[in-house]
Protein backbone atom coordinates (compact mmCIF):
# COMPACT_ATOMS: atom_id res chain seq x y z
CA UNK A 1 0.00 0.00 0.00
CA UNK A 2 1.30 3.31 -0.92
CA UNK A 3 1.40 6.76 1.14
CA UNK A 4 -1.31 8.07 -1.02
CA UNK A 5 -3.28 4.69 -0.96
CA UNK A 6 -2.94 4.53 3.00
CA UNK A 7 -3.77 8.61 3.55
CA UNK A 8 -6.93 8.22 1.14
CA UNK A 9 -7.94 5.50 3.64
CA UNK A 10 -7.13 7.82 6.40
CA UNK A 11 -9.62 10.61 4.74
CA UNK A 12 -12.12 8.48 4.33
CA UNK A 13 -12.13 7.62 8.06
CA UNK A 14 -11.24 11.24 8.99
CA UNK A 15 -15.19 11.97 7.01
CA UNK A 16 -16.48 9.57 8.89
CA UNK A 17 -14.89 10.47 12.43
CA UNK A 18 -13.69 7.40 12.93
CA UNK A 19 -9.74 8.60 13.95
CA UNK A 20 -7.60 9.15 17.00
CA UNK A 21 -5.83 12.69 17.38
CA UNK A 22 -2.71 11.08 16.53
CA UNK A 23 -4.04 9.75 13.18
CA UNK A 24 -5.68 12.98 12.50
CA UNK A 25 -2.29 14.79 13.18
CA UNK A 26 -0.41 12.85 10.71
CA UNK A 27 -3.08 13.11 8.25
CA UNK A 28 -2.58 16.66 8.87
CA UNK A 29 0.91 16.73 8.33
CA UNK A 30 0.72 14.27 5.06
CA UNK A 31 -2.07 16.76 3.51
CA UNK A 32 0.04 20.17 4.24
CA UNK A 33 3.23 18.25 2.35
CA UNK A 34 1.49 16.97 -0.72
CA UNK A 35 -0.08 19.23 -3.57
CA UNK A 36 -2.10 16.16 -4.38
CA UNK A 37 -5.77 17.75 -5.76
CA UNK A 38 -7.53 14.74 -3.84
CA UNK A 39 -6.58 16.32 -0.49
CA UNK A 40 -7.56 19.66 -1.22
CA UNK A 41 -10.92 19.85 0.59
CA UNK A 42 -9.07 18.19 3.56
CA UNK A 43 -5.96 20.30 3.70
CA UNK A 44 -8.71 23.53 3.93
CA UNK A 45 -10.64 21.94 6.81
CA UNK A 46 -7.99 20.64 8.18
CA UNK A 47 -6.37 24.48 8.00
CA UNK A 48 -9.46 26.20 9.41
CA UNK A 49 -9.47 23.82 12.50
CA UNK A 50 -6.12 24.78 12.87
CA UNK A 51 -6.14 27.95 13.07
CA UNK A 52 -9.47 28.13 15.12
CA UNK A 53 -7.73 26.05 17.81
CA UNK A 54 -4.77 28.45 18.15
CA UNK A 55 -7.51 31.58 18.34
CA UNK A 56 -9.63 30.00 20.28
CA UNK A 57 -6.78 28.92 23.11
CA UNK A 58 -5.23 32.26 22.80
CA UNK A 59 -9.26 33.85 23.18
CA UNK A 60 -9.32 32.12 26.32
CA UNK A 61 -6.31 33.19 27.95
CA UNK A 62 -7.53 36.56 27.50
CA UNK A 63 -10.80 35.76 28.85
CA UNK A 64 -9.10 34.74 31.68
CA UNK A 65 -7.16 37.41 32.06
CA UNK A 66 -10.22 39.72 32.15
CA UNK A 67 -12.15 38.10 34.39
CA UNK A 68 -9.64 38.14 36.80
CA UNK A 69 -9.53 42.16 36.29
CA UNK A 70 -13.15 42.34 36.80
CA UNK A 71 -13.13 40.47 39.92
CA UNK A 72 -9.82 42.66 41.35
CA UNK A 73 -11.88 45.65 40.28
CA UNK A 74 -15.00 44.68 41.64
CA UNK A 75 -13.36 44.06 44.66
CA UNK A 76 -11.98 47.62 44.91
CA UNK A 77 -14.97 48.88 44.43
CA UNK A 78 -16.65 47.16 47.45
CA UNK A 79 -14.23 48.01 49.91
CA UNK A 80 -14.04 51.41 48.56
CA UNK A 81 -17.83 52.48 49.17
CA UNK A 82 -17.26 50.15 52.33
CA UNK A 83 -14.72 52.67 53.40
CA UNK A 84 -16.26 55.65 52.19
CA UNK A 85 -19.43 54.65 54.59
CA UNK A 86 -17.67 53.90 57.74
CA UNK A 87 -15.62 56.91 57.34
CA UNK A 88 -18.46 59.25 56.51
CA UNK A 89 -20.76 57.93 59.19
CA UNK A 90 -23.19 61.03 60.28
CA UNK A 91 -23.23 62.49 63.75
CA UNK A 92 -26.68 63.71 65.05
CA UNK A 93 -24.89 67.73 64.99
CA UNK A 94 -24.05 66.82 60.91
CA UNK A 95 -27.77 66.41 60.41
CA UNK A 96 -29.06 69.87 60.39
CA UNK A 97 -31.44 70.97 57.38
CA UNK A 98 -31.06 74.53 56.93
CA UNK A 99 -33.39 76.18 54.71
CA UNK A 100 -32.59 80.08 53.23
CA UNK A 101 -35.88 81.83 52.71
CA UNK A 102 -35.97 85.34 51.71
CA UNK A 103 -32.40 85.85 52.50
CA UNK A 104 -33.00 84.49 56.05
CA UNK A 105 -31.13 81.32 57.11
CA UNK A 106 -33.40 79.17 59.12
CA UNK A 107 -32.27 75.58 60.74
CA UNK A 108 -35.52 74.87 62.82
CA UNK A 109 -37.02 71.53 61.81
CA UNK A 110 -40.55 72.75 62.64
CA UNK A 111 -40.75 75.97 60.28
CA UNK A 112 -38.75 74.44 57.30
CA UNK A 113 -41.41 71.66 57.66
CA UNK A 114 -44.16 74.13 57.62
CA UNK A 115 -42.81 75.79 54.95
CA UNK A 116 -42.15 72.81 52.36
CA UNK A 117 -45.97 71.89 53.30
CA UNK A 118 -47.31 75.12 52.58
CA UNK A 119 -45.21 75.39 49.09
CA UNK A 120 -45.90 71.86 47.93
CA UNK A 121 -49.82 73.03 49.31
CA UNK A 122 -49.50 75.97 47.14
CA UNK A 123 -48.20 73.80 44.17
CA UNK A 124 -50.90 71.10 44.00
CA UNK A 125 -54.32 73.14 44.78
CA UNK A 126 -54.61 73.96 40.85
CA UNK A 127 -55.71 77.73 41.39
CA UNK A 128 -51.98 78.65 39.73
CA UNK A 129 -50.23 76.71 36.74
CA UNK A 130 -47.17 74.86 37.33
CA UNK A 131 -45.17 77.34 34.99
CA UNK A 132 -46.31 80.67 36.80
CA UNK A 133 -44.93 78.80 40.07
CA UNK A 134 -42.30 77.95 38.66
CA UNK A 135 -40.98 81.55 37.39
CA UNK A 136 -41.79 82.78 40.34
CA UNK A 137 -39.60 80.40 42.18
CA UNK A 138 -36.36 81.51 40.16
CA UNK A 139 -37.39 85.14 39.54
CA UNK A 140 -36.16 85.96 43.25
Amino acid sequence: MTDKEKYTVLARRYWEAETTPEEERDLARYAASTDDPEFDELRGVLGYLSVGRRNRAGRGRRIRMYSFAAAAAGIVAVVAVSLSLLAGRSTPADDICVSYAYGVRTAESEVIMASVESSLADFFTGDTPAEIQLTEMFQR
